[in-house]
């Protein structure tokens, strides 16, 4: 079993329950006291960023997950590399966006934030959870090339806060872009409910990641949480489900829901692992997508 280290009982279980409400309310309520909802976004996600990562340096989950220098390093790396993408798409969409508006208005505009936050996280999401599944699943040509940009978020073998942007710029495009910001655009909700609804999927992306014994209870039907995430990057393929982002009611719908109270996976990573690339080889990694003898993580269990 994993070498573990307990986390007081107090921050086991409220951690997770506190920060999500916490810094929604401190972005929804911001305008009351005249700040920038955007810069206070930043700032819930940064603040809770940090405290994940002291609790991790002192509570780690899973000892062997723990962040090191020289994973740190790795990560730099990707930091840079998704961090330039990211602001890239933001741009592109943010001007097609505007373009849009001119031409006619949003049709979920006029939405009260406490119905069109809820809505758009599951169109969101349910549309992530398909481009992922298709990306590890699929036997197909679009499931084949989906995977090669996807596989580099799996080749570390620890999961941690800060190895959360690790990936390919290719899949930070696709979900950054045309999984979440497009179809809030088309959908037309507006730029108030965009900000909340992308705190609230960037929040459960940094929780979910965390090397933290974090106890969900009941709400692991509702959320992902580092509970059920970190199953989905364990090197045993029979039990790496889980690919929802923000609401794990949708692999509980789909099939693909693995919640294994009080144990962790026995390996992160991929199953693989000399099919790959090592996580720290950055720029070898940046080639994977047009490699085309890259298969998928899961195979077709007809195959």
């Amino acid at each position: 079993m994993p070498d573990r280290r307990p986390l007081p009982v107090l921050l086991q279980c409220l951690t997770w329950p506190l920060a999500m409400p916490g810094g929604f309310g401190a972005v929804a309520f911001a305008p009351r006291f005249g700040l920038d909802p955007v810069a206070i976004s930043g700032a819930a996600s940064g603040v809770l960023i940090v405290l994940l990562v002291v609790m991790e340096r002192i509570w780690p989950a899973d000892r062997q997950s723990a962040m090191t220098w020289r994973s740190f390093a790795r990560d730099v790396q990707f930091f840079v590399v998704n961090g330039a993408t990211i602001g890239a798409t933001n741009t592109l969409f943010a001007w097609i966006g505007s373009a849009a508006a001119d031409v006619h208005p949003g049709l979920l505009s006029s939405w009260s934030l406490w119905i069109a936050v809820p809505v758009g996280v599951l169109v969101v999401d349910f549309v992530q959870y398909w481009q992922h599944r298709i990306s590890h699943e699929s036997p197909g040509p679009l499931g084949r090339v989906l995977w090669r940009a996807h596989a580099a978020h799996h080749l570390p073998e620890q999961v941690y806060v800060l190895m959360h942007p690790a990936g390919h710029p290719i899949n930070t495009f696709i979900v950054r872009g045309l999984v979440t910001i497009l179809p809030l655009y088309l959908l037309g909700f507006s730029a108030e409910a965009v900000i909340l609804i992308n705190l609230v999927i960037g929040m459960v992306g940094i929780i979910s990641h965390s090397n933290l014994d974090l106890r969900g209870g009941w709400l692991n039907y509702v959320f992902v949480g580092p509970e059920l995430h970190r199953y989905h990057h364990s090197a045993d393929l029979s039990e790496a489900g889980n690919y929802a982002a923000v609401l794990s009611l949708l692999d509980i719908l789909f099939g693909s829901f693995v919640h294994v109270p009080g144990r962790l996976p026995l390996r992160i990573g991929m199953a693989d692992p000399d099919s790959y690339p090592r996580s720290g080889e950055v720029w070898k990694i940046m080639l994977l997508p047009f490699h085309a003898g890259i298969g998928r993580r899961r195979s077709n269990p007809e195959e």
